[in-house]
């Protein structure tokens, strides 16, 4: 007997599945297991994280998450489990059009178009 692989659980906190050819039935459902996350999830990926930049030198780099004050570090975590969401809810052969990805922005707008 041949068995099926489950691309998805049916709790809350299983994130649906894109397989390439289910766009459509996907990007709802991940959009609301994304606001239900939490605020800062849906922001980052609405509003586009940013990293916190600093200038050193006349140059612009990444700041260092040590100085991060805590609304930067909000950001950033919505954006981290904005991104996670999206990373857990495809499957490998779609994960890899994503998997350098910095931002779920970035991510969700390459899925859009693939």
């Amino acid at each position: 007997m041949i068995m099926e692989i489950i691309r998805e659980g049916p709790l809350a906190y299983c994130p649906p599945v894109l397989d390439g050819k289910n766009y459509s039935y996907w990007m709802p459902r991940m959009i609301l297991f994304i606001k239900n996350l939490d605020g800062r999830a849906w922001k980052a990926l609405v509003a586009c994280y940013e990293p916190l930049m600093i200038t050193v030198d006349g140059v612009s780099i990444p700041k260092p998450e040590v100085d991060w004050i805590d609304a930067g570090k909000q950001v950033s975590i919505g954006n981290a489990r904005a991104l996670n969401a999206i990373f857990n809810g495809v499957d490998l052969n779609v994960f890899k059009l994503i998997n350098s990805c910095s931002t779920a922005k970035e991510a969700w707008r390459t899925l859009e178009v693939a």
